[in-house]
């Protein structure tokens, strides 16, 4: 990514949150960012592709977490593993929420969308299969139970992020690190352990 592209990225940043979606053109874009409309088009096809680029920035980060996975098999804990992996989902849900939800309000603009993300083969199925690997590999070492489903256990766990930073957002702009710390440990706890009652002594057969 060059200084242009970036200069682009930051410039629609800013104005998708001072003036929404309605009032963003390619025109507002490419002035706020210095450069002509026409310098603008040589770098993304339409305000789809900068609404594209903007997300992408922010997922780099998690992105990159997501690839350490396979070094932390076998390290530490698998819910300390799972915790931290998550916490960093969540920062980045919180940031990319505002941007992602705003094709859901322009049918054009969810249809190009939709078509950028098939061009790049980008979906959150790639994110769900780079944790079930993970799992997976925990799993072959019995640090997981073998008849768990880990691609559903992904599926919850990266779903919760989402939520939970959506609602957030939404109700709780000011809520803590250890807060969302504190939210994520729970999670974690509650699908590592499952929610079948386990056997207790008083509850085993009488054998006697």
């Amino acid at each position: 990514m060059n200084e242009t592209q970036r200069k682009l990225i930051r410039a629609t940043e800013q104005l998708l949150c001072e003036a929404g979606l309605a009032r963003v053109t390619t025109r507002k874009i490419a002035q706020a960012a210095g450069i002509s409309e026409g310098a603008l088009y040589h770098h993304f096809r339409d305000k789809a592709e900068l609404l594209d680029a903007v997300v992408q920035d922010k997922l780099v980060n998690f992105q990159e977490v997501l690839e350490s996975l396979p070094l932390l098999v076998g390290q530490n804990t698998v819910s300390e593993n799972l915790e931290r992996m998550l916490e960093r989902a969540y920062q980045t849900q919180i940031q990319i929420v505002p941007f992602i939800s705003l094709p859901f309000a322009d049918q054009e603009l969810m249809i190009r969308s939709r078509e950028i993300l098939k061009e790049r083969e980008a979906c959150p199925a790639n994110k769900i299969a780079a944790l079930t690997a993970y799992l997976r590999a925990e799993q072959r070492l019995e640090r997981l139970a073998a008849d768990i489903d880990t691609e559903a256990a992904a599926k919850l766990l990266l779903a919760s992020t989402f939520h939970a930073a959506t609602l957030d957002l939404f109700f709780a702009p000011d809520v803590t690190p250890e807060h969302v710390r504190l939210q994520i440990k729970a999670t974690v706890q509650v699908v590592m352990k499952g929610l079948q009652p386990r056997a207790t002594a008083n509850a085993l057969p009488n054998r006697m």
